[in-house]
């Protein structure tokens, strides 16, 4: 996908796309603007080639589905998502300034006892309202930690990403696994998700501990050389 196709034109009919934010082998992320709204919003965009693949579609629509049902302050609000004439799927959701829990260690490299706290019970909100609604997160990382100021509230916590949530009532993980297809980030994930186990709530909770480890410590529980170790 050239990330840069899109820069400056009108997407489906309602957004200007202004800036790219970020991108990776799915898709794009770009700061644009609602036009019927005037609002400022983020819209994850994916490439024709994974709109193409049945299952990635499923999972993309999942992932609106699933977000549009979370209401939580803490968990990143999704106002709209469909498909372009031409095949894209796209997702629009609230805009933040601000960092991810990742470029933050990158900064300063643990966080007080206090500010880690802070930011982990604001994590424990977002789950529990997602789990109340039989939602998993599944990739739960720092890389999905996104940490503003809203208001004058500093540290304020968005939980981002449900990409590869899963109902908890769903069969899809048991498809997904048996082609080896395991969802998360290794060093994050419960012993039960990587061994492509049936997982619940406790899972994300599980990746929570790894998080909160890591943030006054700095540096995860397990580390090694490849993945699968």
């Amino acid at each position: 996908m050239d990330t840069n196709e899109l820069l400056g034109r009108i997407f489906d009919r309602r957004y200007r796309i202004n800036e790219l934010i970020g991108s990776g082998g799915m898709g794009a992320v770009y700061r644009a603007t609602q036009l019927g709204m005037n609002r400022e919003v983020a819209l994850k965009v994916l490439g024709r080639g994974v709109a193409d693949s049945d299952k990635q579609a499923h999972r993309f629509k999942q992932e609106a589905h699933a977000s549009s049902r979370l209401q939580h302050p803490n968990t990143i609000r999704v106002f709209d998502s469909g498909q372009t004439e031409d095949g894209r799927l796209f997702l629009a959701m609230e805009y933040l300034k601000g960092d991810t829990l990742t470029e933050v260690l990158k900064r300063e490299k643990t966080l007080s006892i206090d500010r880690a706290g802070h930011i982990v019970r604001q994590i424990c909100k977002s789950l529990a309202e997602a789990h109340q609604n039989g939602i998993v997160h599944r990739d739960l990382k720092p890389d999905n930690i996104f940490i503003t100021d809203i208001f004058g509230e500093q540290d304020f916590v968005k939980v981002l990403d449900f990409g590869i949530a899963k109902s908890s009532d769903s069969e899809e993980m048991a498809s997904l696994t048996q082609t080896g297809f395991i969802c998360g980030t290794p060093r994050y994930l419960s012993p039960e998700q990587a061994l492509g186990r049936p997982v619940d709530g406790r899972s994300d909770l599980y990746s929570l501990g790894v998080i909160l480890y890591e943030v006054l410590t700095g540096a995860p529980p397990f580390m090694a050389a490849t993945p699968i170790a």
